[in-house]
């Protein structure tokens, strides 16, 4: 062999075995790429779920709310066999809502206090859409986060005085998580309690749901969407020519 071809071999090999090497670390590189990604994947998987526990663990289903979740009991377990189920469809942003709440309100309130109905509210948030904003779905999240101290009604009520004036202004947050507490009672550990079911909207699921299942029950009877409406027994009352709020008994009955 002349000196230039072995001169070719000794290149040959080296090229060979530099090839050789950096196959190696293409090999080892990718290996770990590999391993990396895997890792971040298992990470990423691992907080996702973490954090889908941690809403999970927060949701909160109102005390007195139905089995079914379509609403909230008025004063439960009160109500005599056999009574009639009323429901009332409302949307806290509603100002005919407010007039009917302070037309209707204490005598419906009353009914289920003495046992004669069982009252559920189906508190409705389709005005948010309507409105432009969020605050139907924050006061009735403030509603049942009151539910959990024992304040439904006591809220509620307050809600609607604390309705603005101009319908889509909607509320404030200091006003549902400071000042309505405030006025109804919600104090120490029970404040604690509730501003932090609210600040979590930890009942939002449940607050979703009741209006979803509100919107199909009332498109189902009536084959419209419209607050406030009242049920008995699943069927429309007829309210339009009604104005006699100590003869609705009567009028809930000749209905049930």
């Amino acid at each position: 062999m002349t000196q230039n071809n072995r001169e070719r071999l000794r290149q040959a090999q080296a090229a060979a075995a530099k090839q050789q090497r950096l196959n190696r670390i293409i090999g080892v590189g990718a290996g770990i790429l590999v391993v990396v990604l895997i890792a971040v994947f298992i990470g990423v998987l691992v907080q996702n779920q973490a954090h889908q526990a941690a809403n999970n663990s927060s949701a909160i289903t109102p005390p007195d709310a139905t089995a079914d979740g379509k609403a909230v009991v008025i004063s439960p377990g009160v109500a005599q066999q056999g009574a009639p189920v009323v429901e009332l469809f409302f949307d806290y942003q509603c100002p005919v809502c407010k007039q009917f709440e302070g037309y209707y309100g204490d005598t419906l309130t009353s009914l289920a206090a003495s046992g004669d109905i069982e009252l559920h509210y189906r508190t409705m948030n389709f005005l948010d859409t309507n409105l432009g904003n969020d605050a139907s779905m924050r006061a009735a999240i403030a509603a049942t986060c009151a539910d959990t101290v024992g304040k439904y009604s006591e809220f509620h009520n307050e809600i609607y005085v604390e309705q603005p004036e101009t319908e889509g202004d909607g509320y404030d947050d200091t006003v549902l998580r400071d000042s309505i507490p405030a006025t109804v009672g919600i104090t120490g550990a029970d404040l604690t309690t509730f501003q932090a079911c609210y600040d979590n909207q930890a009942t939002k699921a449940f607050v979703t749901t009741m209006g979803d299942l509100g919107v199909q029950d009332m498109q189902s009877v009536n084959s419209r969407v419209a607050t406030p409406t009242v049920f008995v027994n699943g069927k429309d009352l007829p309210l339009a020519n009604f104005s006699d709020p100590t003869a609705l008994l009567d009028l809930i009955k000749q209905n049930a």
